[in-house]
């Protein structure tokens, strides 16, 4: 998967740097939908020239180039980031401030037009508290 996302980056004419090779691999394995400051704390160790800026650029790019998905669900502002590309809808616990992928069916989700709209982006969220959150009650 990553020479896809080599192939991707060189096509849109962005240069392929070991920092944006590990935010991809970061997100490609996250599955906790971090935040930017997440995913610099975690590749400080790594790589100890990178920079705050580096990290918010190469996700604000990634996204653009419709390779990440930005996500801003929490009452906070916060903006967390996912790899993951397959139609999914999210549930946020109000307790914890996780962020869980969720797969349900619905149809409306499917729709590509509605009443003469073209549709192309449909995100569904839930909240709520998650059942860690309910058990440790």
């Amino acid at each position: 998967m990553i020479n896809d996302i080599i192939i991707s980056l060189k096509k849109n004419g962005i240069k392929v740097t070991p920092q944006r090779l590990a935010i991809i691999k970061y997100l490609e394995n996250d599955k906790d939908h971090s935040s930017a400051e997440q995913i610099y704390n975690h590749l400080i160790k790594d790589f100890p020239t990178i920079s705050l800026a580096t990290v918010y650029n190469t996700l604000e790019m990634l996204e653009e180039i419709k390779m990440i998905n930005k996500i801003k669900i929490s009452d906070e502002n916060v903006v967390n980031y996912e790899y993951n590309k397959k139609m999914h809808h999210h549930f946020y616990c109000k307790k914890c401030k996780k962020i869980y992928d969720i797969e349900i069916s619905c149809k409306i989700a499917e729709l590509k037009e509605f009443k003469g709209y073209q549709i192309d982006e449909v995100y569904g969220y839930f909240k709520g508290i998650c059942k860690k959150c309910q058990s440790d009650n």
